[in-house]
């Protein structure tokens, strides 16, 4: 009896463990079948404005608009940069660009990652994802290890080791990236496009002419084109069975591709299209219907967190964004959103600084040097014929009214109404009707540049010498300084007589920052700043090179000096081939933008630091054609010191 009496509990507990074995393993396998598939399609350049499901005239997408019947369509959806690599290391970080040193397409210098953070699919990975990346990144951060288990133009869900392992899978096209309009004349008179140029709708902005029609039909075939690549991925997953556990992103990697698209913050650069294919195993994770347009505002910094929250792993708390799908996210609390910023710093060699906040319809646009036109060269930029025919246009005299203001200066800001003028050619700003959301959209924007803090308010030759080691450790230790370099550039938004006092203590400062900004406000306010010449004059002398800049850029706006004797000078002394970049902008502009009062020629040059962006620039002043025959192209690099500590 007593053997009996042990034997019995033994084996009981040997049942309850075997049941508990057994129903752990239920919960394990439920897990793994919990979690749903993510891919990613991203067709490069392209904003709504090309897409009949988001834009009127724009190209029809049955595969796309079949995709949306079977899950969601987001009306506003925005990257937060309108350009590759700037945009799609905002994708990988879910971090604005500005806060940790990401903003300039491409990078002098790789930032690291934030202290702490990877990017996102790393997570995913850890959790037991299968990762794979097809296969553009261009990163302007450092990747890491372990993000992705393959990234290659073979790399697919379909090698993952075990078919039962979920995944995520980014897949980038090509077919609609501006390259795909650097056709020449000879193509435009011979070949015809699937789409008729007479049925193309022109943004308001562009002249009417063949050519531009020409470019926007053909880059409807382009999206046509991406349309048949996504019906081909979609059956593709059918095909293997895991459509039904798939959700599918469709987006474009930022706006584009005509003249001012791409590059710029308008919502022509911003706003892109996104749809969402929910699986029917996992509709439980969307928020409403299948069929749903969503009118709340999402941008780039979500679309990390919101993949990793549909897999049930936790988001960092390091980022900047969130997640806009998902368990416990509802229909109204999606719609309830309407915020997105956007930043546009450097593009290649061309240089400005644009900060825009979107709210509701109204989207409010902030020039830090506002007196750069859009339209200064990029040498990539026109290598579209449309570009070189617009430019030709303006400078034969023959543009008028909105086709004229891409080659003007640009108002300090801009509000445009976004519902009705989709174009964006009226500016509010100056409308006492929208005086109250002029303001409010203004202080909006200083918060969120001085919140985050923005690296941008200092140059980016600056940066690359002083804050790459750690640029997001650089920022906070430099917050409050930053928050008064914001507060100088502002100054530009008051009359100048209110301006003047701030303005001539920010000349006179012992920090060479605010005499930099104090120096570039000035030139913003032009002649209105004419009466204090005298006090900006003696920063043509000033120890550091930057503020000589901005300082010739200023009493040569006004006439007072011919500001290329300083430039020049900068871009053959300086090591720091930013820094010298950064004074070709200037050079180029004035070359270009003043009636020729301020030429110069290739043999003025003979720069001491070197790199792509430098080569550039002296090639479009030699007259060269980009890119040059025979060049292998230079990597983008400066002579610098060592980045130092924050």
């Amino acid at each position: 009896m007593l053997m009996n009496d042990l034997i019995m509990p033994q084996r009981a507990l040997l049942l309850l463990f075997l049941l508990a074995f057994s129903v752990a393993a239920e919960r394990s396998s439920a897990s793994a079948a919990d979690r749903p598939n993510i891919v990613w399609i991203v067709s490069e350049d392209n904003s709504i404005h090309y897409l009949e499901h988001f834009f009127e005239g724009g190209a029809p997408a049955p595969n796309i608009e079949a995709m949306a019947t079977h899950g969601l369509t987001f009306n506003n959806a925005f990257s937060n940069a309108p350009v590759c690599s700037v945009a799609r290391t905002t994708l990988a970080t879910a971090c604005y660009g500005p806060r940790i040193g990401t903003q300039f397409h491409r990078r002098y210098a790789m930032a690291p990652m934030p202290k702490g953070l990877r990017m996102f699919p790393a997570y995913l990975r850890d959790a037991g994802y299968y990762t794979t990346n097809n296969s553009k990144k261009d990163y302007n951060a450092v990747e890491g290890q372990g993000v992705w288990d393959a990234s290659s133009r073979n790399a697919s869900w379909r090698n993952r080791p075990q078919q039962d392992q979920p995944f995520f899978h980014m897949q980038s096209h090509a077919q609609s990236h501006e390259g795909s309009l650097h056709f020449n004349r000879a193509v435009f008179e011979n070949d015809k496009t699937k789409t008729d140029p007479n049925s193309i709708q022109l943004a308001d902005y562009h002249p009417n002419t063949a050519l531009f029609r020409y470019t926007h039909a053909r880059y409807h075939d382009r999206m046509l084109d991406i349309d048949a690549i996504v019906g081909k991925t979609v059956q593709q997953l059918r095909e293997d069975g895991v459509l039904e556990d798939t959700f599918i992103f469709y987006f474009g990697d930022h706006g584009g591709v005509l003249p001012r698209s791409k590059g710029y913050i308008y919502e022509s650069g911003l706003h892109v299209p996104l749809v969402v294919r929910v699986p029917e195993n996992f509709k439980h994770l969307a928020p409403t219907a299948n069929g749903t347009r969503l009118n709340g505002f999402v941008s780039f910094i979500d679309f990390g967190p919101t993949t990793l929250h549909l897999a049930g792993v936790k988001v960092p708390s390091q980022v900047d964004g969130k997640a806009f799908l998902g368990k416990d996210i509802s229909e109204s609390a999606i719609n309830a959103r309407d915020v997105s910023f956007g930043y546009a710093d450097r593009f290649d060699e061309k240089y400005d600084f644009i900060r825009s906040i979107r709210k509701g319809k109204y989207q409010y646009i902030r020039n830090y040097q506002p007196y750069l036109p859009d339209g200064l060269n990029n040498n990539y930029r026109y290598k579209n014929l449309a570009f070189v025919e617009w430019r030709d246009l303006y400078n034969a005299g023959k543009l008028t009214g909105p086709a004229k203001q891409f080659f003007e200066s640009k108002p300090p800001e801009m509000l445009f109404d976004c519902e009705t003028d989709p174009h964006q050619i009226n500016n509010l700003a100056n409308d006492p009707k929208h005086a109250k959301v002029l303001a409010e959209l203004r202080e909006r924007l200083q918060q969120t540049v001085k919140g985050l803090p923005d690296l941008s308010f200092y140059p980016e030759s600056y940066l690359a010498e002083n804050a790459m080691q750690n640029p997001v450790a650089f920022g906070q230790h430099h917050k409050q300084e930053i928050a008064e370099l914001v507060d100088i550039a502002d100054l530009s938004l008051v009359p100048f007589e209110q301006a003047k006092p701030a303005l001539l203590a920010a000349i006179a400062s012992g920090d060479p920052m605010k005499r930099y900004w104090a120096a570039m406000t000035c030139t913003a306010f032009a002649a209105d700043a004419e009466e204090i010449t005298a006090n900006v004059k003696p920063l043509l002398k000033d120890d550091a090179l930057i503020v000589r800049m901005r300082a010739a850029e200023f009493l040569g706006r006004i006439g007072k000096i011919n500001p290329q004797t300083t430039l020049i000078q900068i871009v053959n002394t300086t090591q720091n081939s930013v820094e010298a970049t950064e004074a070709l902008n200037s050079i180029v502009w004035f070359r270009d933008f003043f009636n020729d009062k301020y030429p110069v020629k290739r043999s003025d040059f003979n720069p001491v630091s070197d790199g792509a962006d430098v080569d550039d620039r002296l090639n479009y002043i030699n007259g060269i054609p980009y890119p040059p025959k025979g060049a292998k192209g230079k990597a983008r690099k400066q002579r610098t010191t060592k980045s130092k500590k924050p």
